[in-house]
């Protein structure tokens, strides 16, 4: 049974719990997790880089419980409060103590969903960098929710999880269509894998991403192919070139 991870990234138990709840009563052909991040001790992240260079986090607390949660699980969904157009301090925290999976991220072809609740406005801005965190991560981003407080009671359509439950399934995952910006994304990540650090090398090289045109095999059309071989050779060229 395919294992779902639900993150409720506000404090309180109202909007964007309320949210999550309906969409776990959704989900009931599948092994579902429902997780309060208020619930953990999570320290800021301290910028060490530690995580990246030799593999280990310095900070001693309960982060690396969650985050091994949701790298174990086989799709997540998210959800936040806005505040001031982004999304809570409790889970943007979260975020950035698992900054290492820009380069080595456990959750490449995983599908995820995002929720957001807010008063009035600010939801696009939160969704657009929910959205460029999925691209960060090379998710599938399977959709999203946004209610404010007038649609809050708007019932949550079973549908709207359609896209999210195709991508669960491993030979789904073939007929996905990353955008060019997770192209270059990709690309950018590989440069930096390679020529950077060596554990991003070695593992990069273990997943055998290093001669791919994206992470796993997918649709990719040959615009996209040759934006993004042009794009990898002419930024390792500059990468190369101020590491002499």
């Amino acid at each position: 049974m395919k294992k779902i991870l639900i993150i409720n990234g506000s404090i309180r138990k109202k909007a964007t719990f309320s949210l999550l709840k309906s969409i776990e009563s959704l989900l009931g052909d599948y092994e579902v997790t429902f997780l309060n991040i208020k619930d953990f001790d999570i320290k800021p992240c301290i910028g060490c880089e530690n995580c990246m260079r030799e593999g280990t986090c310095n900070i001693k607390d309960e982060a690396n419980i969650v985050l091994t949660k949701i790298s174990d699980s086989d799709g997540v969904i998210i959800g936040s409060p806005v505040y001031l157009r982004q999304i809570s301090g409790y889970l943007k925290v979260l975020i950035d103590r698992g900054c290492v999976w820009y380069h080595r991220s456990p959750l490449v072809g995983k599908p995820v969903f995002f929720v957001t609740a807010t008063q009035v406005t600010g939801s696009s801005a939160a969704v657009r960098y929910l959205n460029d965190l999925s691209v960060q991560w090379g998710t599938i981003n399977a959709g999203h929710i946004s209610r404010n407080m007038f649609n809050l009671e708007k019932s949550i359509e079973s549908s709207s999880l359609d896209n999210f439950k195709y991508y669960l399934e491993d030979e789904n995952k073939r007929n996905y269509k990353p955008t060019i910006k997770q192209i270059i994304e990709f690309n950018t990540q590989k440069v930096l894998g390679v020529n950077i650090l060596p554990l991003d090398m070695e593992y990069w090289e273990e997943k055998g991403y290093v001669g791919k045109p994206y992470f796993y095999d997918c649709k990719i059309n040959v615009f996209k192919r040759l934006i993004g071989g042009a794009y990898y050779k002419m930024l390792t060229y500059f990468i190369v070139k101020n590491k002499r």
